[in-house]
C-alpha cells in the first residue's frame, strides 16, 4: 500500500488513478483553486468586493448607499462566503434592481491573467489526465478543450447514462448562461434536489475513482454532503477518491489531521510541498503525473491499437 504520510514536492501518482485511467473510470473534479492559479478571484475575494460595492453604491431611492457602514462591518465578519454572496445578491438584485452591478463584478472575478495562463497552463495538464471532467467552476477557461455541444451546464442535461470523457460537466452552471448559475443558497437547494442531477452525482461517486483538484476546507463542506448523500454503499467508506492538498515541509502532523477528516469520507489526502511556489506547485505535480501516466498506462497503447484496426479495416 502506498505511503501518504509524507509531503513531497512532486508526489507519485497513485496506482489506483492509473488503473482508473486504463478502465475509463477516472473523474477529475475541478474546484476554484485551479482557476485561482491562472489569476481568477476566489470566493472570499468576490464576497469582499461585493460587500464594498453594496457600501459604495447608491440605493434605488437615492437616499444613501445600499448598506450602512455598520452593515458592511457585520457582513465582513461573516466567514461563510456563499452566505455573503447570497446576501449581496439579494441586496443588489432583488432589493435595489442592480443586477448589472452584481453580474459585472461576478464576471470580473472569473477573469484570468494572461501571463499566469502562459506560465501555468494547468487546464492543459488536467485535460491530459484523460479523466471525465466535472467542475464547480462557472468560468470559460477550460472550454477551449471541448466543442460547444459537449459543455454540459443545463440541469436538464445531466444524465447518469451518458457520462463520457468528451464532455465538460459544469455542475454549478456557466457564466455564458446566467440562468444556469448556482452560487446562492436557494440555487444550491434547487439544483441538489433535482432527481436527474442527484442520479448523475450518485453514479459518479459510487462507480468512479474521483480526483479532487483545487478544493479547500470550505468547498469540501459541499463535497462532504455530496459524498455522504450519494455514496451510501458502506457505513465505513472504502478509500477510492483522492485529493491533492498543499502543505509546508515539516507539516506532516497537519497532513495527518487532514487525513483524519477526509478518510471517513473515502478520500485519501495526498500532500504536496508549497514552500517554493505556493499553490502554483499543483501545476508541476499534474505535469509530472501526466508523464507518469503516459509511461505506465495502457491507454495510449490501446488507442493506437484502435487506430491501427480502423485503418486496416478500410
Amino acid at each position: 500500500m502506498a505511503d501518504y504520510s509524507s509531503i513531497e514536492r512532486l508526489p507519485e501518482v497513485p496506482p489506483v488513478i492509473i488503473e482508473a485511467v486504463n478502465n475509463d473510470k477516472l473523474v477529475v473534479f475541478i474546484g476554484a483553486g485551479v482557476s485561482r492559479i491562472i489569476g481568477c478571484m476566489g470566493w472570499s475575494q468576490l464576497a469582499a468586493n461585493l460587500i464594498n460595492i453594496c457600501f459604495t453604491t447608491q440605493n434605488k431611492e437615492n437616499t444613501g448607499t445600499c448598506i450602512s457602514f455598520k452593515e458592511k462591518e457585520s457582513l465582513s465578519k461573516e466567514n461563510d462566503h456563499k452566505k455573503v454572496i447570497t446576501i449581496c445578491h439579494y441586496i443588489l438584485c432583488e432589493k435595489n434592481n442592480l443586477e448589472e452591478v452584481f453580474y459585472e463584478e461576478f464576471h470580473k472575478s472569473l477573469e484570468s491573467k494572461s501571463e499566469k495562463e502562459a506560465q501555468y497552463n494547468i487546464y492543459k495538464e488536467i485535460f491530459g489526465l484523460r479523466g471525465i471532467n466535472i467542475t464547480t467552476n462557472a468560468d470559460r477557461h477550460y472550454n477551449k478543450q471541448f466543442i460547444s455541444a459537449n459543455r454540459i451546464f443545463d440541469i436538464k442535461e445531466f444524465s447518469p447514462s451518458t457520462i463520457d470523457r468528451s464532455k465538460l460537466y459544469q455542475i454549478h452552471g456557466s457564466q455564458d448562461s446566467p440562468e444556469s448559475l448556482v452560487f446562492t443558497v436557494p440555487e444550491y437547494i434547487h439544483r441538489y434536489n433535482n432527481e436527474g442531477f442527484k442520479k448523475f452525482l450518485k453514479n459518479v461517486f459510487t462507480n468512479y475513482t474521483v480526483l479532487f483538484l483545487g478544493y479547500g476546507m470550505s468547498e469540501f463542506e459541499l463535497l462532504d454532503f455530496l459524498i455522504t448523500k450519494f455514496d451510501s454503499s458502506n457505513d465505513k467508506k472504502e478509500i477510492k477518491h483522492y485529493t491533492l492538498l498543499p502543505f509546508y515541509s515539516g507539516e506532516e502532523n497537519i497532513l495527518g489531521f487532514e487525513q483524519s477528516y477526509y478518510n471517513p469520507m473515502g478520500i485519501q489526502v495526498i500532500g504536496y510541498e508549497k514552500d517554493e511556489k505556493g499553490y502554483n506547485q499543483l501545476y508541476d505535480v499534474l505535469k509530472k503525473w501526466n508523464k507518469e501516466i503516459n509511461q505506465t498506462s495502457t491507454y495510449t497503447h490501446d488507442s493506437y491499437t484502435e487506430i491501427d484496426d480502423l485503418v486496416n479495416s478500410l
